[in-house]
């Protein structure tokens, strides 16, 4: 069995707010469909032909997810919020450091200490893991095959870092904060 995780690909708030929270409806563009095409022909191109393709809700993920499996002739498998991005709180949402209000600024001061905490419409560090740990446990339902999971940057490093051997829901967040993935990047990319 082999998974690969695959990052959608550009969204519109990737373009016009780089370094905001992404909103969870936020588009995905025409630079991130060319970007995830490429990808599936890369994929084509190494042999790669996964038996079914997974995804989050969120429509830059999920309209990725449909290119891909469109592209190699694949199986989609319903959205499934096993796979959505860490869920910023809803105050912060298309908002950048600069924007933030004071709540968030003392929220994320603290989120280290207190795992469980969270702010309305948020996903508390510890909810992230389990989630996280369910994704990389659970893996894909066809097995001996190949599946494409098209996901978060944020999530796939926590996945990532689980992998890695992380095992505390503060370890795991901050390695995911760090791991970097372009657009329409693979995880693990094997070549």
């Amino acid at each position: 069995m082999t998974t690969l995780w695959i990052r959608h690909g550009t969204s519109l708030d990737g373009i016009t707010r780089p370094h905001a929270h992404a909103r969870p409806d936020t588009p995905l563009t025409a630079r991130g469909a060319a970007q995830i095409a490429a990808t599936a022909h890369a994929l084509r191109d190494r042999g790669v032909r996964p038996a079914i393709v997974l995804t989050s809700p969120h429509p830059r993920a999920a309209t990725s997810a449909e290119i891909l499996a469109a592209l190699l002739g694949v199986p989609l498998a319903a959205p499934n919020l096993l796979y959505a991005e860490w869920r910023a709180p809803d105050c912060v949402l298309g908002k950048g450091p600069e924007e933030y209000p004071s709540e968030y600024q003392n929220w994320r001061t603290n989120r280290l200490r207190d795992p469980d905490s969270t702010l309305a419409g948020g996903e508390s560090l510890t909810a992230l893991y389990k989630r996280a740990m369910a994704a990389a446990v659970l893996g894909h339902p066809v097995e001996g095959n190949t599946a494409l999971i098209v996901s978060h940057r944020v999530l796939i490093g926590a996945v990532a870092a689980i992998i890695a051997g992380a095992s505390r829901p503060q370890e795991v967040f901050q390695a995911a904060r760090r791991f970097t993935l372009e657009p329409a990047g693979i995880w693990p990319d094997s070549g």
